[in-house]
């Protein structure tokens, strides 16, 4: 067998040379399973509707849940050669990556996925063993489910061989875990870095080759010496080298056949790009228009529908969401469209002479154009995205040229939000039109998206910024419940004593294109500038939803004439309540409290509604189900060296469960609270994963000392559940009160502010490992299964959580059922204490 020929001599703690050398196999092969886990947010994100990608990642982790399974299933044969079967599951790591990439890439996936909840998928059964004709629908979805569940597999088997070398390192050294497990969070630690620094270098390729390159230093070293060993990995190194430049245009990671540029039109894509760049936030593709387009400009009145427009290219981000880029550069005399759109709609307003505009989102630069049509005299454009800004300087130089090298234009690459923030500048005009945060933040478990930009406080910051009788407007959807919530939030933005005059100071106008700009002044409207914004719609065809003092009759116009509009919100059908930054879903509409709504959108797109209640409990309700499996099978088929013993199985289940549900709630929860303060979702997705992995390695490192002082452990918990408290009250006051600094001054104060609760969150795991090898050895694998597996829970869980009560309320809660955690463990870790004191021995438990 080949297992048997890869036999050595067995690892054993007394070899401080085989201790090292588990040490750095483990530090390697996370960083390498990080480094894939976070560029597979990117793949799916391309792939495949961001919502679905993101679920892959969670559902992925579910392969550390196998491995800890099979672990501990096959325990006897395992513990007579661990080397051998380190070594053979770190060949399967590095031959399963360029296989499942290749499956990655190349597999067909239907275009629009329609998963089968576990109710249809009975009536299907029942369909097709019955006398009652098969529901075409039902087939359907049963096939795209088969397809998602395929690219599942496809993404989950080097986690689970990966999973398998590091849950292997860590039974084999279970009484040296501390350090042992410090070195897999380091090692991770270090490799949620490479992405987001190597993707603009060498694309989603090179990365891959990155994480490969790793994989095969990680196999070097568990197999310690041998020169034709060495010579072949170095070989792999090599060639990974060699190829890293080029491997991504060799081998490009395709995106969606269909571009969406509305809900109405979309277009097949065809042909190579004019320029791709990989970025962490999104890949960028510019892409020529098919030949007889008749051109699209969003934000139009009926007006502008025969008025020329220029030569035109797509701009996609992610090959689904994007902006058209129009060449006004080129053809000048084609700009006076923009005056018939809605970008132009504050600009209508007489009292804005040569207005100060700041535009969030440039995309393809229309707002920014529209500005500079109407004699602005100053024009600050924000863009998150530097490959956008990048590409505007160069393939599009000659559509933006003449747009960025006027003096009054300013181009600054930042989240819009925290640029205002730390900026103390004022502005007649802040626009933001149809910006969408699509880029999940995620360790890999996340499932939504956020936004930041369309918050009770992010109104607040934006309307600050104006300057007495200036606008703030935000064009969005025009669904009812969409502009309604906007406008909820700006009510609730404005201080008490302006909220009396909100419906004097708000307007909203609509075109045929399902887009509403929402008006919000910074003073009462005057009954000359009504006039105006209504003339302005007459003549542009665009239609009118608010005009203080003009009855319209419209559903929005009853919400801003409403003076009790909590009793409104209440009442509405859909979800409209204010979305604030401890609770940034505003694309979510969904009551949870009416499923059978839900279950009318269960396969709404994406620009509908997001985040369908039917849908997340299916989801938690699959994954919880695969869990259980994982960790139930060892204890029902259990042939450990200890011949079945199952002592402790149930307060260990408990312990190790909560640890894998409490810590993913509380990194995901970190990473949303600091974004804001980081300035970019990138910063976020960096400085705070490295900064929890390193930090929970140092305390997992120090546990063993800190753990053998009498009394400590009953105070872990406590601690735990303070310091975590302590930062989700105290954040807000953290950002407001570091926003001004340097991003490396924010950074540092991330990384100190994270770091006490990274350091006792280290402990727990290093100390159940603990008493899992004092009490029942053979359950060391068993709780590195449960842990895997219930982190998949716990990932759903947390956005079902943060959802309904916010992520404070989700940090609080994942770090007080630490205290559940302990309380299960604690009769446990007392009984070998006992035995060895009644032989004369250390009650510590060694770590």
């Amino acid at each position: 067998m080949l297992v048997d020929r890869l036999k050595l001599p067995m690892l054993t703690d007394a070899s401080s040379r085989t201790l090292r050398s588990a040490i750095i196999t483990i530090a390697v092969l996370s960083a390498s399973l990080l480094a894939y886990q976070v560029l597979l947010t990117r793949v799916c994100a391309l792939r495949l509707h961001f919502h679905f990608g993101f679920l892959i990642i969670s559902n992925s982790l579910l392969g550390i849940g196998a491995s800890g399974s099979l672990l501990a299933l096959v325990e006897r044969r395992w513990r007579l050669n661990p080397d051998g079967f380190i070594r053979l599951f770190g060949i399967g790591y590095l031959i399963s990556l360029p296989f499942c990439w290749a499956w990655l890439l190349y597999a067909q996936i239907p275009e629009t996925l329609n998963l089968i909840g576990i109710g249809d998928l009975w009536t299907l059964i029942g369909q097709q063993f019955g006398s009652v004709a098969v529901d075409t629908a039902l087939a359907n979805q049963w096939s795209d489910t088969c397809a998602f569940a395929g690219f599942n597999i496809a993404c989950a088997i080097p986690f689970f061989f990966g999973g398998t070398v590091v849950g292997l390192i860590l039974a084999t050294h279970a009484s040296r875990v501390g350090l042992v497990y410090a070195a897999d969070l380091v090692g991770a630690g270090l490799g949620c870095l490479l992405c987001p620094l190597l993707l603009w270098h060498v694309g989603a390729g090179g990365c891959f080759l990155v994480t490969l390159l790793l994989g095969a230093l990680a196999v070097m070293a568990a197999f310690g010496g041998g020169a034709v060993l060495r010579i072949a990995m170095a070989m792999v190194v090599v060639v990974a080298l060699v190829f890293m430049p080029r491997f991504d245009h060799d081998f490009p990671v395709p995106g969606k056949r269909w571009l969406n540029i509305t809900s109405k039109q979309t277009i097949e894509q065809f042909g190579l790009p004019l320029y791709t760049q990989w970025s962490a936030n999104s890949r960028i593709d510019v892409l020529p228009m098919p030949k007889g387009w008749p051109g699209f400009l969003q934000a139009r009145g009926e007006t502008a529908m025969q008025m020329k427009l220029p030569q035109q290219r797509w701009i996609g981000q992610d090959g689904d969401a994007g902006t058209m880029l129009s060449n006004f550069g080129g053809e000048p005399e084609t700009l006076p469209i923009l005056k018939k759109t809605m970008y132009s709609a504050s600009f209508a307003l007489k009292a804005l002479q040569k207005p100060s505009v700041c535009v969030i989102g440039v995309g393809g630069a229309p707002d920014l154009w529209a500005a500079k049509e109407h004699g602005a005299s100053r024009i600050l454009g924000i863009e998150l995205n530097q490959a956008i800004a990048n590409l505007h300087a160069t393939v599009a130089k000659d559509f933006s040229g003449p747009l960025f090298a006027d003096p009054t234009v300013e181009l600054l690459v930042d989240e819009g939000r925290s640029a205002l923030m730390r900026s103390a500048e004022q502005f007649d005009v802040v626009q933001l039109t149809g910006i969408d945060t699509w880029t999940a933040l995620s360790s890999g478990a996340y499932v939504l998206a956020e936004n930041y930009l369309y918050t009770v406080e992010a109104c607040r910051a934006m309307y600050a910024r104006l300057k007495v009788g200036g606008i703030l407007q935000i064009t969005r959807m025009a669904a009812g419940m969409e502009t309604i919530r906007l406008m909820n939030n700006m009510y609730t933005a404005l201080p008490a004593a302006e909220q009396s005059l909100f419906a004097q100071s708000i307007a909203a106008l609509r075109t045929s294109d399902n887009l509403c700009a929402v008006l919000l002044k910074k003073g009462p409207f005057t009954e000359t500038e009504v006039q105006e914004l209504s003339k302005f719609a007459d003549d542009t065809k665009i239609d009118k939803v608010v005009l203080p003092s003009v009855s319209l009759g419209t559903e929005v116009e009853e919400f801003v004439l409403e003076k009790d509009k909590q009793r409104f919100v209440d009442a509405y059908e859909y979800d409209i309540s204010p979305t604030t930054d401890d609770r940034p879903y505003f694309f979510s509409f969904l009551r949870w409290s009416k499923p059978e709504k839900a279950r009318e959108f269960q396969h709404a797109a994406t620009w509908v509604v997001q985040g369908n209640p039917v849908f997340l409990r299916n989801q938690l309700l699959w994954s919880s189900l695969a869990a259980a499996i994982f960790i139930l099978l060892p204890l029902v088929f259990r042939r450990g060296t200890t011949g079945g013993n199952r002592r402790g199985a149930y307060r260990f289940l408990l312990f190790f469960a909560v640890l894998g549900i409490g810590f993913i709630g509380i990194e995901v929860a970190l990473i949303q609270k600091f974004t804001l303060l980081l300035g970019q979702p990138l910063y976020s997705i960096v400085v705070t994963l490295f900064s929890i992995l390193v930090s929970t390695g140092i305390g997992a490192g120090i546990s063993g000392r800190f753990l053998k002082r009498p009394g400590s452990v009953r105070f872990l918990p406590l601690a735990i559940l303070v310091v975590v408290t302590a930062i989700a009250y105290g954040s807000p006051w953290l950002v407001n009160a570091c926003i001004g600094l340097p991003l490396w001054e924010r950074a540092l104060v991330v990384a100190l502010a994270i770091a006490p609760a990274g350091i006792l969150l280290g402990i727990p795991f290093a100390y159940g490992i603990g008493v899992v090898q004092k009490i029942n050895p053979s359950f060391v694998p068993w709780a590195w299964a449960v842990n895997g597996s219930t982190t998949v829970i716990g990932s759903i869980a947390t956005v079902i959580l943060s959802m309904n009560f916010g992520f404070s309320s989700v940090l609080v809660f994942s770090a007080a059922i630490y205290l559940l955690a302990f309380l299960a463990i604690a009769p446990l870790a007392k009984e070998p204490a006992k035995a060895a004191a009644s032989l004369g021995g250390s009650s510590a438990i060694p770590l």
